[in-house]
């Protein structure tokens, strides 16, 4: 399949959770805007904050309401986006990303250090 040669030749991106026009990544063709990805929260409702380890890259995640517990380093999480399953991961060439969850983001995970946070631990 060939590459779009200009820019005016990239479909057009929208956020699939909250539908606004997004600049388009042919690498992430789902990723979710950065305002929505501040919603992403644990099966129990927890708000979850993602970062960079470092400048050379590396991922953590850590709780917003445990601002002082140091984040956890990992290769990506699962969590939840208004209640429906999300990937988040380290972009390429650093920063975060997060995508609608599927089947191949959880084929093999148990070959890299994922953390599952879709399910409630708290009743």
């Amino acid at each position: 399949m060939p590459q779009p040669s200009s820019p005016s030749e990239l479909p057009d991106h929208h956020c699939p959770v909250c539908g606004s026009k997004q600049r388009v990544f042919l690498r992430y063709p789902w990723y979710i805007c950065k305002e929505c990805l501040a919603l992403a929260e644990d099966g129990d409702g927890r708000r979850l904050e993602f970062g960079n380890v470092s400048f050379s890259g590396g991922f953590c995640f850590g709780y917003a309401d445990e601002p002082d517990t140091a984040s956890r380093v990992c290769g990506s999480v699962f969590c939840l986006i208004h209640h429906r399953p999300v990937y988040v991961t380290e972009a390429r060439f650093g920063g975060i990303v997060a995508q609608p969850l599927t089947s191949s983001h959880t084929e093999g995970m148990h070959l890299y250090d994922n953390v599952d946070l879709t399910r409630r631990t708290t009743t």
